[in-house]
């Protein structure tokens, strides 16, 4: 019990330190994500555009096949 005061602003440091880690892993994964502006159903080549870059599963579905499955187009 008496070594308790050290352990306390240690674990608060490293409760910090992890949480700022988990906040720029997670921003490293939504860049990883494939974003575009233009997405074209692989069912029946309709395009489907964005005025900003989106991800695949935003794009479902198609408003012509109501297919689910999209291609990027750089």
């Amino acid at each position: 019990m008496a070594d308790d005061h050290y352990i306390v602003p240690l674990r608060q440091a490293l409760e910090q330190v992890r949480d700022r880690l988990d906040t720029i892993i997670l921003r490293l994964k939504a860049r990883e994500e494939r974003r575009f502006m233009r997405w074209r159903s692989t069912a029946c080549g309709y395009v489907k555009r964005f005025t900003r870059p989106m991800p695949a599963d935003v794009a479902a579905p198609c408003p012509k096949c109501e297919g689910a499955e999209f291609q990027a187009m750089p």
